[in-house]
């Protein structure tokens, strides 16, 4: 029996020895591997003596996997927000650009100033007008500039969103071939691999939460707790570009809505943020610019009726009440008072409703002009720059909060990056492949191959001693 046992333990050891060598062979050739998680041989004692193979472990840590999907999820966000405002950014201007609002604004002032010392001077009169339209011109812009931003932000999300459903149906899928493969097989930690890749991916879009259950397999949730993969079941994402809404089957998960169980990182979620909030706040702000030239020069305008545009009009009407929202892409200088269109300069020292010429030293109404750029008048608060200002120092804080906007998301983004790649460092070290390690497994596999040959020959040795003998 000692004979006996000894050879099966040693031919046990052999077999082990084998599939040793195979793991750790595979370890080294997809070292290089996207995706590839190091498999190690689970071994455990046999009843009898020797060992058993009981499987294939694959070397992961969740918490590692979680954090490092959630850093992913916040720098796709933050990159998001920072891509889609770096074209309007750079249309809009930084503080002391010829063509920055802030300039356009200061240069108006400057030309009115001079107006009111030379007020019937028609090339003063007529830089004025040039300072006036290149102020509107700059406003309509940069509308059109949030508008494009917009229309760029809706495509993304309509890719996201598809990008998310495939990725869904795939997990759901790998669900599939993973309960049929319930033994920790080489093909189990090969499907395990993808479906980690799969999941890495799907944060880069949305943050989630993993759950695993023996039968169905993965369940996947938002953040907030919605289902979005339940075994083989998906809950497919949709958006509804009017309504700035997301939701997954019938359940509203739109980031940034109050009670809604959504998610809050991931680019898609940054898409719809700037999409719902950050655009539509800047568009506030610049038609909040908008509505003070055009209310304000009426107000100050002792030549035109109650509701009569004056300098700024509204696409070269009266401002609807109501009727601010897009003001910005609408906003122009009044016919009345450009000699091109069949206007005449000198309505700008009289009025935009003046019938005829008064004193052309009379600068009255260009001082009124003057009072309406400097005024202190409310503004909306929910563009978020104060309730009370004049137009310069709220046209200078719309260009920092915008400005910001893209600069805050790309520093969050560069200080995001250093803990990702920390904890990307950390989890690599758990789960990827050590050549040098593997190497010297595969010493120690040659050693305890070459012990259990030499115990498997030696006892071979042994048998032809004991049957020469009884010869």
């Amino acid at each position: 029996m000692a004979i006996t046992s000894a050879f099966l333990n040693a031919r046990s050891g052999l077999s082990a020895a084998e599939k040793w060598s195979e793991i750790t062979s595979g370890n080294i050739a997809n070292a290089n591997r996207a995706g590839y998680v190091r498999r190690e041989l689970a071994l455990t004692s046999g009843p009898a003596g020797g060992v058993e193979v009981n499987g294939i472990r694959r070397e992961v840590d969740a918490s590692l996997d979680r954090a490092h999907r959630l850093e992913i999820g916040r720098m796709a966000k933050q990159g998001a927000m920072a891509d889609g405002l770096s074209t309007y950014t750079a249309l809009l201007g930084q503080p002391g650009d010829a063509q920055a609002l802030t300039n356009r604004v200061s240069a108006l002032q400057t030309s009115f100033d001079t107006l009111s010392n030379a007020p019937g001077d028609p090339a003063v009169q007529r830089a004025t007008l040039r300072a006036a339209e290149a102020l509107t011109q700059t406003l309509n812009a940069a509308s059109a500039g949030l508008e494009r931003a917009g229309m760029t932000a809706r495509d993304g999300i309509a890719t996201d969103v598809a990008l998310v459903n495939t990725t869904l149906r795939s997990v759901a899928e790998l669900n599939k071939q993973l309960q049929l493969e319930t033994n920790p097989t080489l093909r189990r930690a090969s499907l395990e691999d993808e479906m980690s890749q799969k999941l890495d991916a799907l944060s880069e879009l949305i943050d989630f939460k993993v759950q695993r259950d023996s039968q169905y397999g993965l369940t996947i949730t938002s953040s907030g707790g919605t289902p979005l993969v339940e075994g083989s079941e998906v809950h497919q994402l949709a958006f509804d570009r009017n309504a700035g809404r997301l939701t997954a089957g019938n359940i509203d998960i739109t980031p940034g809505v109050a009670g809604v169980r959504g998610f809050s990182e991931g680019r898609l979620a940054g898409r719809i943020t700037l999409l719902n909030e950050t655009l539509p706040r800047m568009q506030l702000q610049l038609d909040s610019v908008a509505r003070t030239l055009v209310d304000g020069f009426a107000a100050a305008d002792a030549s035109v009726a109650a509701g009569a545009p004056s300098l700024f009009t509204d696409a070269g009407a009266a401002l609807a009440p109501g009727a601010t929202t897009g003001l910005s892409g609408r906003i122009a200088v009044n016919a009345a008072m450009d000699p091109d269109r069949g206007g005449a300069l000198w309505r700008l020292r009289e009025g935009a409703g003046a019938a005829a010429e008064g004193p052309q030293g009379d600068s009255t109404q260009v001082e009124a002009f003057i009072g309406a750029l400097s005024a202190e008048v409310s503004f909306p608060t929910a563009a978020g720059l104060g309730d009370t200002a004049n137009l310069a120092d709220f046209t200078a804080a719309l260009m920092s909060d915008q400005n910001y906007a893209k600069n805050g998301a790309e520093d969050r983004l560069s200080a995001l990056r250093a803990g990702a790649g920390a904890i990307e460092g950390a989890r690599f070290g758990v789960q990827g492949v050590n050549i040098d390690d593997e190497l010297q497994q595969l010493m120690a596999i040659e050693q305890a191959y070459t012990a259990n040959a030499t115990v498997m020959r030696t006892l071979s040795e042994m048998m032809d001693s004991l049957l020469a003998a009884v010869r």
